[in-house]
């Protein structure tokens, strides 16, 4: 009879890690798809690329985020363009990623239909360079899927992002940035 107990009483633990552990793994939520674009206009050129390999995870549970971008990933409608945005600008072989981490602000669901705004407030890292930032931006869930967007911009000299004078005027001084990356529950 002890040992029916024993093995009872075991058996209702390890069910009681299980549930803890789906429960968990449905609060966080990774990317599916992403688009992220940059934009920099001057009377002289615009220069805009895009980036599709966003990485993040969100957890509802704790309203903790964090969000990974590889810099070399970036598209541009030059090639030259793109190889002086790495060497000369991001320094990608330096500093091969971008992030953004923190926690989100605001009353949202991630699994109801409608749009909450929130704010997402945390540390931007661009070009090795650290700035606690508060990103308004907008969840939306519909039909059950969640996304989210956002739209801010960057100063290059906060993120020590060096322009040679000779191309100064082609350059803006503050980048646009606009994310948008839908959600999926996160499994193992």
């Amino acid at each position: 009879m002890k040992n029916w107990i024993i093995i009872l009483v075991v058996f209702m633990l390890a069910n009681v890690n299980v549930m803890a552990q789906e429960r968990a793994a449905t609060s966080k939520y990774v990317v599916k798809t992403s688009t992220v674009k940059f934009f920099s206009s001057t009377p002289i050129e615009d220069i805009e690329a895009t980036n599709s390999d966003l990485v993040a995870v969100v957890d509802k549970e704790s309203d903790k985020f964090s969000f990974r971008i590889p810099i070399k990933s970036f598209k541009f409608d030059k090639s030259l363009m793109r190889q002086h945005f790495n060497e000369n600008y991001m320094e990608s072989d330096k500093y091969p990623h971008g992030s953004f981490k923190g926690k989100i602000e605001g009353d949202y669901s991630l699994t109801e239909d409608g749009e909450y705004d929130v704010t997402a407030i945390g540390t931007l890292n661009i070009h090795g360079v650290e700035q606690k930032r508060s990103i308004p931006s907008t969840i939306t869930v519909e039909k059950g899927v969640a996304s989210i967007s956002s739209k801010f911009q960057v100063a290059l000299v906060k993120h020590k992002i060096k322009v040679p004078k000779i191309v100064f005027y082609n350059i803006a001084e503050n980048i646009d940035v606009n994310i948008k990356a839908a959600l999926k529950p996160y499994s193992k």
